[in-house]
């Protein structure tokens, strides 16, 4: 895995939609003694080799969100190297940060499918005005409501990594190009081709200028404006490309943004193997006082 390949990890939160009515957000249900549904896209995120981590959340959960997660996470993988003399020292950490959806695109675009793109646009756009040698080639997709063997992702970091073609995790053919929240990879084409899309298909506050006239002067109804606040994630991930693919099927899953998948998770004997409390820790950036 050339160490040249900045992998940014994506973590869409805001806009999404459980069939949950807790006072507490969707993204904070225990999967495991003390480990959370958002803890467990973090960690995954970190094993698929992430260089850093995007959580796109807005501003009312943001907060709630950092106080679970922190700011920054280690690499699981480079947490105990006991080969290695004082290993300690080689361990890497894993920056966390909060993308909050922009408000021009509120009640327009915003799908849960929005979030993703707009992480990936976020990733890219801060990364670039600091230096282009940080820019993300390639960009790693956890659902916080998806649950499989992550720690198996370990495996496939090198497939993760490539910027020759996507890489997709895959439960009984399917994949996230279906409208399940399995994780995948995308790189800036697919973003493009993705947001060009949407644009297009989606309708706006008024009907297209009638003949003759420049300029449009009838109002859509309410209800039918901006209709992309309610594509599917499939309809946002359409132009995703899979050419040259790779896929990982794994052996189970479950989407537990549902009561019933998450019952059937807590049932079932396809329990997640819970990480080094190290891991999961909320490790955050020490404030720097200084007088004004």
């Amino acid at each position: 895995m050339s160490n040249h390949v900045h992998t940014a990890g994506i973590i869409p939160v805001a806009n999404l939609n459980c069939s949950y009515e807790y006072a507490f957000p969707d993204v904070l249900m225990p999967i495991e003694d003390s480990f959370t549904a958002i803890q467990k896209s973090v960690y995954e995120c970190a094993m698929a080799g992430c260089n850093t981590i995007w959580i796109v959340a807005n501003n009312d959960l943001a907060p709630i969100v950092r106080k679970v997660v922190g700011d920054w996470v280690y690499d699981p993988v480079y947490y105990e190297r006991f080969f290695t003399k004082f290993y300690s020292d080689h361990r890497r950490e894993v920056p966390i940060y909060y993308a909050p959806i922009h408000p021009k695109d509120r009640q327009r675009r915003d799908s849960y499918g929005w979030s993703i793109l707009h992480g990936v646009n976020t990733a890219f756009v801060t990364s670039y005005r600091i230096s282009k040698w940080i820019i993300p080639q390639n960009y790693y997709v956890s659902f916080p409501m998806s649950i499989f063997d992550v720690k198996s992702i370990r495996e496939y970091r090198k497939n993760i990594s490539t910027t020759k073609n996507n890489f997709f995790i895959r439960y009984d053919n399917k994949t996230a190009k279906d409208g399940e929240f399995l994780s995948f990879t995308l790189k800036g084409e697919d973003f493009k081709a993705c947001r060009n899309k949407i644009n297009k298909t989606t309708t706006r506050e008024y009907l297209p200028p009638l003949q003759g006239q420049q300029y449009p002067s009838q109002k859509l109804a309410l209800e039918e404006r901006w209709s992309a606040r309610s594509f599917s994630l499939a309809e946002v991930l359409s132009q995703l490309s899979t050419k040259s693919a790779e896929y990982y099927d794994v052996d189970w899953y479950y989407d537990i943004s549902t009561w019933g998948g998450y019952r059937e998770y807590m049932s079932s004997d396809n329990l997640l193997e819970l990480p080094k409390k190290e891991l999961t820790l909320p490790h955050t950036h020490v404030n720097i006082p200084y007088n004004t």
